[in-house]
C-alpha cells in the first residue's frame, strides 16, 4: 500500500532530516555499553524524539503499514531510557552539591540519598545494557533508515513540486505553537506546577518542529528555536527542582522508617536529617530563582513580540512560495468541476 501523500519532494525532506538522527541513536547505544559519558542517554532520547517528530510531521509521506509500528518502537525507545536520565541527573547533582559543601553534618543525609539512588540506577542497568545492545539491530531501526536512503536515491522533483512542503510547514509549526502558547496563561502563577511541566513538553514539540523546518526557512525561524530552546530548559530544570521537592518529604519517611525496623528506634535517623532538610531547601531556593528568572525572559521575548514575529516568518513563507510556484506556472490546467 501506497502512502497517503506521495510527493517526492515531501518524502525527500523527511528523509534528510530523519538520517542524522538515526545515525546518532546507534552511535549513542554502542557508547551507552562503554559508559562513555553521562550524556549519552541524554543526546539518544534527543535523537530518539526528533525520529519521532519526523514520523509525526510527515506521517502520510511514510509507508503506512510501517509507520505506526516505526513510531510504537520510538516512542518506547524514549520512554526506557526516561528513569535512567533522571537517576543519572540526580546523582549528578548530588555529587556537585557534595562536593561544595563544608559542614559535616549534612553530609551523611546527603551520602544517603545519594546511596538510593545509585542503587536504583545499579537495578536498572543490566536492562540498559540490553536495551542498547538491541537498539543497533532494532529491525525499525533498520527498515527507517532504508527507507530514508532510497528515496533519496530518486532523482528530485521540479522546484513547483516544493509546495505542498512549505504548506506542511506552516500549518505544522502554527499547530505546536498554539499548543505552546496555551499554557502562557499559567506561568504567573508559580503553584502551578502540572501545567508548567505541560508547557515544557509543548516547548519541546515546538522546538524539535522549528529543527526540522529550519532549512526550509533559511534560518528565518531559529531566532524562535532559540528561545524555544531556552523556555524547554527553563521548565525542565524547574521541574526537576519541583521532582526534588516531591521526592524528598517521601524520601526521609522512608528512611525513618528503615530505620526504626533496623535499630528498633528512630534517633539514628537524626543524623541523616540535616542533610536532607538542607537538600530540600536547596531546591526550593533553586526553584524560586529559576522560576523568577524564567518570568523575566519571558516579559523581554515578549516585548520583542517573538511569538507573532515566528507566525510573520512562515506565513510569509509559504505566501512567497506559493506566489513563485504560481510564477513558474501561469497557465494551470483548468479546475475541474462537477455539477
Amino acid at each position: 500500500m501506497a502512502a497517503k501523500n506521495n510527493n517526492l519532494t515531501i518524502q525527500q525532506y523527511c528523509a534528510q532530516s530523519m538520517l542524522p538522527s538515526l545515525e546518532t541513536l546507534r552511535n549513542k547505544a554502542n557508547s551507552i555499553q562503554r559508559r562513555q559519558h553521562i550524556e549519552d542517554i541524554h543526546d539518544l532520547r534527543v535523537a530518539s524524539r526528533r525520529v519521532r517528530t519526523c514520523l509525526d510531521i510527515f506521517s502520510d509521506s511514510l509507508p503506512p503499514k510501517k509507520t505506526k509500528i516505526w513510531m510504537r518502537d520510538i516512542k518506547e525507545i524514549t520512554k526506557s531510557y526516561g528513569q535512567v536520565r533522571d537517576l543519572d541527573v540526580q546523582i549528578d547533582l548530588l555529587n556537585q552539591i557534595y562536593k561544595s559543601v563544608d559542614d559535616h553534618s549534612l553530609q551523611a543525609g546527603l551520602r544517603r540519598v545519594r546511596l538510593r539512588l545509585k542503587q536504583k540506577r545499579q537495578v536498572k542497568e543490566v536492562k540498559t545494557q540490553n536495551l542498547s545492545r538491541g537498539l543497533v539491530e532494532n529491525t525499525s531501526l533498520l527498515e527507517m533508515e532504508a527507507w530514508a536512503k532510497a528515496i533519496l536515491e530518486v532523482e528530485p522533483e521540479s522546484p513547483q513540486a516544493r509546495t505542498p512542503l512549505f504548506q506542511l510547514g506552516y500549518e505544522h509549526v502554527q499547530n505546536r505553537l498554539d499548543e505552546f502558547l496555551f499554557f502562557e496563561v499559567f506561568i504567573f502563577d508559580p503553584t502551578r506546577v502540572e501545567e508548567l511541566h505541560q508547557m515544557r513538553i509543548a516547548a519541546k514539540r515546538l522546538r524539535y518542529a522549528l529543527e526540522v523546518f529550519s532549512n526550509l526557512y533559511q534560518g528565518k525561524s531559529d531566532f524562535a528555536l532559540e528561545i524555544t530552546r531556552q523556555t524547554q530548559q527553563f521548565l525542565g530544570e524547574i521541574h526537576d527542582a519541583d521532582v526534588w521537592i516531591s521526592y524528598l518529604p517521601a524520601f526521609m519517611e522512608e528512611e525513618q522508617k528503615r530505620v526504626i525496623e533496623f535499630y528498633g528506634y528512630k534517633s539514628p535517623f537524626n543524623r541523616l536529617k540535616p542533610g536532607t532538610t538542607f537538600l530540600l531547601e536547596n531546591r526550593r531556593q533553586e526553584r524560586t530563582r529559576l522560576y523568577k528568572e524564567f518570568l523575566d525572559e519571558w516579559k523581554n521575548w515578549k516585548m520583542k513580540e517573538t511569538w507573532l514575529n515566528l507566525r510573520k516568518v512562515i506565513f510569509l513563507t509559504n505566501l512567497e512560495e506559493q506566489q513563485h510556484a504560481a510564477d513558474a506556472n501561469p497557465n494551470p490546467p483548468p479546475m475541474e468541476t462537477t455539477l
